[in-house]
């Protein structure tokens, strides 16, 4: 017979959902590994490019996909309690709703791009490969609404394959048009870094129809989406969604604040900082997309056991998944110790570079361990419905690593080792904190208790 209890059922529950979870993770990190590998091996260069041009587009890309985590919370909790009928509605709704933050998002870089890039210090010819990058990637964008919206959904039901499957397909399409593009195969003219935004650009289009097709017309999908109710939009339904989803998109919005301050000091400290800096961050975000898995299952499990008004067994699941990655974080940190070279080489042949950068990484595995805590206990606070704790938590965070940062690297004359510095004391202070309002929810600093998020109902 199969084990009831809650450890037995959270494991198995949290290997289904987090696993399809972690390889979309990694196939979304490949396809930019994959571009900065064939760039750097064009031109040097391409690495700051890329670099300076990947900050704002994630800066506003996390806002977007935080924003839609709110229909992920609603679902998640709709299905605990069993409402159908809420899921349905929240799934409609959020179709629009979620599809116009990525067109404004469109907007602003195809019109703003190099201002942006001025605005973080980008200097000549940097800004310029950045600009044309961007111009190009953000027609991205106008894809992400409906794509996030059906993973959003997917995951608050906890049906992650089909995330996965998506993501895969798009990194395959994603090398092959990169080989194509950026070298000039099969006849088409060299395109450098324009085609590897070409390249991203198509295969998150060819592919996002995956994810959409299957919430629409999938029978593994417990209610039934309605398209004509998708463009009745129902305004006062989708601000439950924000409710639950702008505390959230404030809270990355004020991280990437943070790292792109970051950047702008590293971009008035060193040229080659910035690339650095961001390939040492595409290093250190290898466990970070493993253990996201577990930290997203956490988010849908506890939502689900917050729609049960089962607390005990909420903050349970959320405490198994936090063990787990703490796992995940030893064995990568002894490979990080064990091949900081080697790992290098995979993204660069510039032999100063790799040796440069070689003694950061080493510093990487001190970060992960509290980055874990506070990610992890992060997605679960939200899956308990208190996205607004969060964003107390960012802000706090935000001021510190601004602060701190700024005197580490110029008052202080650190430089590039001023950055890890500022980010292992804020990950550490704040995971700690997370942790204990997760753990002691009714009582850590006389809050509100947890439970399920409260919704106005839709009108019909």
């Amino acid at each position: 017979m199969e084990k009831t209890t809650t450890e037995g059922i959270a494991t198995k529950k949290i290997l289904t959902i987090a696993i399809p979870l972690i390889l979309q993770q990694f196939s979304l990190q490949l396809q930019l590994w994959v571009d900065r590998a064939m760039l750097g091996h064009v031109d040097a260069r391409y690495f700051s490019a890329v670099g300076n041009a990947i900050v704002p587009y994630h800066a506003v890309t996390a806002v977007i996909l935080a924003v839609c985590g709110g229909t992920t919370i609603l679902i998640a909790q709709s299905v605990g309690s069993g409402n159908r009928r809420d899921c349905q509605n929240y799934a409609e709704c959020s179709f629009i709703g979620n599809a116009i933050f990525p067109v404004a998002a469109f907007l602003f870089f195809f019109f703003g791009s190099e201002l942006v890039f001025k605005i973080i210090g980008v200097q000549s010819p940097i800004l310029e490969y950045s600009a044309s990058y961007m111009r190009i990637l953000c027609f991205s964008l106008l894809a992400l609404g409906p794509v996030t919206t059906s993973f959003s959904i997917l995951q608050g039901i906890g049906i992650t394959k089909v995330i996965m499957l998506t993501s895969v397909v798009s990194n395959v399409l994603n090398i092959f048009f990169d080989w194509v593009l950026i070298f000039g195969n099969l006849g088409f003219p060299q395109m450098n870094i324009e085609g590897a935004a070409y390249a991203s650009t198509i295969s998150n289009f060819l592919a996002s129809p995956i994810a959409i097709i299957y919430v629409l017309s999938h029978k593994n999908i417990p209610f039934r989406i309605s398209v004509k109710n998708i463009f009745h939009f129902h305004w006062s339904l989708y601000q439950n969604v924000l409710k639950v989803g702008v505390p959230s998109g404030l809270e990355y919005f004020l991280w990437n604040i943070g790292n792109i301050f970051v950047v702008s000091f590293l971009n008035k400290l060193d040229i080659l900082a910035t690339g650095i800096y961001t390939l040492l961050f595409s290093i250190q975000v290898v466990p970070l997309f493993i253990y996201m898995g577990f930290a997203n299952a956490a988010l849908t499990l506890v939502g689900h056991k917050t729609g049960e008004d089962d607390q005990k067994q909420a903050v349970g699941v959320g405490l198994k998944c936090l063990r787990i990655s703490l796992v995940i974080c030893a064995v990568v940190a002894a490979v990080y110790f064990i091949f900081p070279k080697l790992i290098l080489r995979i993204f660069t042949n510039d032999a100063a570079l790799i040796d440069y950068a070689a003694s950061f990484l080493l510093i990487i595995p001190f970060i992960m361990f509290p980055q874990a805590v506070n990610n992890v206990i992060g997605r679960g606070i939200r899956g308990l419905g208190d996205t607004r704790w969060m964003l107390y938590s960012q802000i706090f965070g935000t001021c510190l690593v601004i602060a701190l940062s700024y005197l580490l690297i110029f008052a202080a004359g650190l430089g590039l080792l001023g950055i890890f510095i500022t980010l292992l004391v804020d990950e550490t202070v704040r995971g700690a904190v997370n942790l204990l309002r997760f753990w002691k929810g009714r009582e850590f600093f006389f809050l509100k208790p947890f439970g399920k998020v409260t919704a106005d109902k839709p009108v019909d």
